[in-house]
């Protein structure tokens, strides 16, 4: 049972006497994905940090809900290690219906200061846009086509959750290409399904691209490979013994032991993962590609496509794509078990096109992000995707 925390503020009334009706201030992480640890309140601070849930190291991933705090000034420190990008949270006044960033006052990678409007009985803060399960429904519920493309369930999860997938498979019989997506194998990284998101609407647009794809792509789409931490707000990264990302040795998981046989049927020619980086200034304000040591020239010219289409105004580069051996991006990082991309190279004979992409929380190349900016970035991967199988080359090497 998810906890709710009371806090009891004392109002100071005249000059030299405290008055004695309490004013109850609600910190809960009752929301979708919520995720706090509430210590203490001292005056106008309030305490608190993410819960790990089972990580072995410390990650920042946090979400909870405040009532009671109207026309309050409070600010928020995080004890255990930085949560916050430069933006600040997410604030939501309309229970997620939309968010904006803080920049009140600005805010460092552990603080935050909040002025609550008047009205404001409930407030929503995240560490970044949420995405949940749900709003996968909800993007799907009304969209055209239906009749070309099936959902289901891959499998149950750990605790007996729905795990979802997508397919569409083309009027042809055999397409030219067959492309299997996924996205939160570190389930706090949801900014990145809204990336998946706008790829997958390229498929259910009438337009010109969409009539294409939709005659020429068979497209297989698993959107929360940790169903159970999308849900329950884990951080997901790190976790023990080792996270979804890292679990394509051991198939501890039955959202990736079913991955790997559904891409083992479907014999896919191009596999993207979506992610998001780490934060805060460390090395992640763009979007870019870590290449592994198996990736080839058509890697490199998939690149130059999607800086060429790309749409949403984030400002992609190819060239700040992370060569392997570079950074993180090196065998060491791997020591827990093989990820999704390296089994995939080494298993799916088919595969031309393997990678990940990181998309960054809160700025791309200087442009800040939001879900619109996301989704059509998505929909200019979809565009490059179609230039790829058409043929259209810019690279011709591995060399930047």
């Amino acid at each position: 049972m998810k906890k709710i925390y009371l806090i009891i503020v004392a109002v100071l009334a005249g000059l030299s006497s405290i008055s004695c009706t309490p004013k109850e201030v609600i910190v809960d992480d009752q929301l979708p994905a919520g995720n706090i640890v509430f210590e203490r309140m001292l005056n106008d601070t309030v305490y608190v940090h993410q819960q790990l849930r089972g990580s072995k190291k410390a990650w920042f991933y946090w979400a909870f809900r405040v009532r009671g705090a109207q026309g309050k000034k409070l600010t928020f420190v995080f004890t255990k290690s930085f949560a916050l990008c430069e933006r600040g949270p997410l604030v939501s006044l309309d229970k997620g219906k939309s968010y904006e960033y803080l920049a009140e006052e600005g805010s460092t990678p552990h603080t935050f200061t909040y002025t609550f409007p008047a009205d404001a009985k409930e407030v929503w803060f995240y560490e970044c846009h949420p995405y949940t399960p749900e709003m996968w429904e909800a993007f799907l519920k009304n969209r055209n086509h239906k009749g070309e493309f099936e959902t289901g369930v891959l499998c149950k999860s750990r605790k007996g959750r729905d795990v979802p997938f997508f397919r569409m498979t083309t009027k042809n019989s055999m397409p030219k290409k067959s492309v299997v997506v996924s996205a939160r194998h570190h389930c706090s990284e949801a900014p990145a399904a809204y990336v998946m998101e706008g790829f997958v609407a390229a498929f259910l647009e009438d337009s010109q691209l969409g009539v294409w794809l939709r005659e020429n792509v068979e497209l297989t789409v698993v959107p929360f490979v940790d169903m159970d931490g999308a849900v329950e707000g884990d951080q997901g990264k790190w976790r023990l013994p080792h996270d979804h990302n890292r679990d394509y040795t051991e198939f501890l998981y039955p959202e990736t032991a079913a991955l790997a046989s559904l891409m083992a049927e479907t014999e896919p020619h191009v596999f993207m993962d979506f992610h998001n980086p780490k934060l805060y200034k460390y090395n992640d304000n763009y979007i870019y590609t870590p290449y592994k040591d198996f990736s080839g020239v058509d890697e490199y010219n998939f690149s130059a496509l999607i800086e060429k289409y790309q749409e949403g105004d984030l400002d992609y580069k190819a060239s700040d794509n992370l060569p392997y051996g570079v950074s993180w991006n090196k065998d060491s990082n791997y020591t827990d078990g093989l990820s999704v991309t390296g089994w995939v190279s080494a298993n799916i004979k088919s595969i031309e096109i393997c990678r990940t992409f990181e998309i960054p929380f809160a700025y791309a190349n200087g442009k800040l992000v939001y879900p619109d900016k996301m989704r059509k970035f998505g929909h200019g991967i979809a565009r490059a995707l179609q230039a790829y199988i058409e043929g259209e080359v810019l690279v011709t090497t591995t060399e930047n």
